[in-house]
């Protein structure tokens, strides 16, 4: 049997799809990622399942959903001995590693420089913030240069200093307060990130045993703090302003309370269009970083599984909102997903069925000829890819819960989508005619048919996501 193939997940943090300029966005800066594009697969529906950081990774990572978890918000460790991509590669002799950020533990209780546990990979770099902890990050930049270390500092975060954490820095963290980095250009944590794993490649790329790496990239997550050199790429008064309507507006308050957007009043228009152009900017950073990976990939494209993805998207003012959360707009759950296998994954393949982060998981054992387990609910996308194969599935799931037993769910079809939570609030969006999702049509009779089906299709979908599948050994 041939090596199976390196696999390469390169995981970026609150990246939006439409922030590529192969994905249509006119305004972005991002010619290593429209490359991966163009010579790979792109994947035009593809959604996660949970709208924040530490749910979607664990739910993409261990190719289970949330509920099927029992972890729907962040906060909440995965347990040791749940099953990830590492445990199932390692079984083949795969050498595993992560740099960057992980968050499979919380961040902000816990010493950085304690010991973390291994979850199945052999080698660990992780970094899971941008210079707020002492952590791998940190050391990284006092071994190139010690004099730095302060200007990459940025805040804690307010969880943070419940637990008593050291404030090296007073820079804010939101992505509507956003300033340029004071250290060098080559130590941001993206760089980290590059240099980490360009070396590894490196040390592995000609080892007979076969290797999965995670490129944890923290950017463009807040803070929004890009270099000079890319800020300096954009015209701050091209930009576009944020999508909201009056009546959005009100469904908001309702979603979230009278306050909703006490912070961000008094941010005029000129200043939303110098935080999209700074959100832009960061990701244009991560690309050039990116595109030094793939150098590095250069002459084991052939061997190599190239996987480029996010955990969530970013509101950016969408909705009068930043950060992320539900109740699962698109700039939100729908983010980028690329795939590159040369001689395996014809390029220009564009993938328009919809998919999910569950079918990430066994579309790399797939790859990896390597069986899926029974309890996983994702699908390999891998006879989608190469046209053997035209539908996937009718609708994706996203779902958050959190510990005052406040639930929400969101299903999305190609048509529409249909939000509930337990205190009985109904969204209802016809993406067709609405692709901005600005105006609720859960309450208008024309809608009635519509929504009866994706009330339907919303208990089809957590029947099967929810429902833990265990192998049946005996016949009672």
């Amino acid at each position: 049997m041939p090596k199976r193939p390196n696999v390469v997940l390169i995981y970026t943090d609150q990246q939006r799809f439409d922030s590529i300029h192969a994905n249509g966005n006119k305004y972005a800066i991002t010619p290593n990622l429209d490359s991966l594009i163009e010579e790979g697969a792109n994947f035009t529906n593809y959604y996660v399942n949970n709208p924040v950081c530490m749910p979607s990774r664990m739910c993409m990572l261990t190719g289970k959903y949330p509920s099927q978890l029992g972890i729907a918000d962040n906060g909440i460790p995965l347990p040791e001995n749940e099953k990830n991509i590492a445990t199932y590669l390692h079984q083949y002799d795969y050498n595993c590693t992560q740099i960057g950020k992980l968050h499979f533990l919380p961040h902000t209780n816990r010493k950085h420089t304690d010991l973390h546990p291994s979850y199945g990979f052999d080698s660990l770099i992780i970094s899971d913030e941008p210079g707020c902890y002492d952590d791998a990050y940190i050391k990284w930049v006092e071994s190139q240069n010690p004099e730095e270390v302060e200007k990459v500092r940025v805040g804690l975060p307010s969880e943070g200093k419940v637990y008593g954490q050291p404030v090296y820095s007073t820079h804010t963290r939101s992505p509507h307060q956003p300033y340029i980095f004071e250290g060098k250009e080559n130590l941001t944590h993206s760089c980290f990130v590059k240099e980490e794993v360009c070396q590894f490649i490196k040390n592995h790329k000609n080892s007979h045993q076969p290797f999965f790496v995670i490129a944890g990239f923290y950017a463009p997550h807040a803070p929004i703090n890009p270099p000079k050199k890319y800020v300096d790429m954009y015209d701050f008064d091209k930009m576009p302003l944020p999508k909201r309507s009056d009546e959005d507006d009100k469904l908001m308050q309702a979603l979230l309370g009278p306050d909703w957007h006490k912070k961000l009043d008094g941010i005029n228009d000129e200043k939303w269009k110098e935080i999209y152009a700074s959100y832009l900017a960061i990701t244009t950073h991560v690309d050039e970083c990116v595109g030094d990976i793939l150098k590095e990939l250069k002459d084991i494209e052939e061997e190599t599984l190239i996987i480029f993805t996010s955990d969530h998207g970013e509101y950016l003012g969408d909705h009068g909102r930043v950060h992320k959360g539900m109740p699962g707009h698109d700039c939100i759950i729908h983010v980028p997903l690329i795939m590159k296998y040369k001689g395996k994954i014809k390029p220009h393949t564009c993938v328009n069925n919809l998919c999910e982060a569950v079918d990430i998981l066994p579309t790399i054992l797939d790859y990896a000829c390597i069986q899926k387990a029974s309890y996983l609910k994702g699908i390999s996308l891998k006879n989608v890819i190469e046209g053997k194969r035209k539908e996937t599935k009718n609708s994706i799931i996203v779902e958050y819960m959190n510990d005052n037993n406040f639930n929400e769910v969101t299903v999305r079809t190609e048509k529409y989508k249909y939000y509930v939570n337990t205190k009985g609030l109904e969204i209802l969006y016809d993406l067709e005619k609405d692709e901005d999702e600005l105006y609720n049509v859960a309450d208008k009779k024309e809608y009635n048919e519509i929504k009866s089906f994706m009330r339907l299709e919303m208990i089809k979908k957590i029947q099967y996501s929810a429902y833990n599948s265990k192998e049946k050994i005996a016949p009672y």
